[in-house]
């Protein structure tokens, strides 16, 4: 293999596409650092490059095809990624870096700063956009996310993920970032959000339309992102949630616990769901 890589400076653009290694390691680098690579000698054939723009997309911007032969040397034109979608768990800083970016970069390009929330659903912009958007025309440029960018439960599912990564320890009466308990969490949740729930589990409970859960897939196939969980019987509950959806939930559980992500399925099963009568 070692002879068959010094004999060779050239090498057929379908056969590198497709035996999956195009040139080299074709790029050594997030795809939005670069504009233009330089083609090296293959390391091997198998050595690929999934993470990379997709074939059409690298033919169409050089203007390639299956026939084309490329050399040592020569220069490809790498398309640029524009555009990242928001996970559930994702930040600013962690999403510059996936990308070889600078926090502070993104953050202007998307008019944030370091204390904006960023919510399930939304577009960042990875590079500087054409004009500069704003909060007000945040809906035009994001259509396809318009209800649930300005949803209050969905602002209320990514700030519960926000809190369950910061180490918050679980308080008895607690209802700040110094330490929640359970009704404690969503009520702050909710009151940052711009929905005032009551303090307890049972106030909570008058501000939502119940639906009993008989088993977990009950939870997985008719709770919402932002809907509350309850545990205990109607009008006497003992603990409660914010789900965010995938089998998961946010919640401050007991004493030596911290605020987090659970998994009903590895969890006592709630009672009942609680959609908020304000959605």
């Amino acid at each position: 293999m070692k002879s068959y890589r010094k004999a060779h400076s050239s090498f057929n653009l379908a056969f590198a596409l497709t035996s999956g290694g195009l040139v080299s390691q074709l790029l050594t680098s997030p795809v939005v650092q670069a504009a233009t690579v330089t083609v090296k000698k293959s390391e091997s054939p198998s050595e690929g490059v999934q993470k990379y723009p997709s074939v059409k997309q690298l033919k169409k911007s050089d203007n390639l095809n299956e026939d084309t032969t490329l050399h040592v040397s020569s220069k490809i034109s790498v398309p640029k990624s524009e555009k990242y979608t928001v996970k559930p768990g994702d930040n600013v800083s962690e999403i510059a870096n996936k990308y070889g970016l600078k926090t502070e970069e993104v953050l202007k390009w998307n008019n944030l700063n370091w204390q904006s929330i960023i919510l399930i659903g939304q577009e960042l912009n990875l590079q500087q956009p054409s004009e500069q958007i704003s909060n007000s025309n945040l809906i035009d440029k994001n259509k396809n996310t318009v209800s649930t960018v300005h949803s209050q439960a969905t602002q209320a599912v990514n700030l519960a993920i926000k809190y369950a990564q910061l180490g918050i320890p679980y308080v008895w009466g607690g209802n700040s970032t110094e330490g929640f308990d359970c009704s404690g969490l969503i009520q702050n949740v909710y009151n940052s959000c711009g929905i005032t729930l009551g303090r307890t589990t049972t106030e909570q409970e008058n501000y939502v339309s119940t639906s009993n859960v008989y088993d977990i897939s009950d939870v997985i196939n008719k709770a919402n992102p932002g809907d509350l969980l309850f545990w205990g019987d109607h009008g006497n509950t003992y603990h409660v949630a914010i789900y965010i959806g995938n089998g998961q939930f946010v919640a401050a559980s007991h004493p030596g616990a911290n605020v987090e992500i659970e998994n009903v399925s590895n969890y006592f099963k709630p009672s009942f769901i609680g959609k908020l009568n304000t959605q």
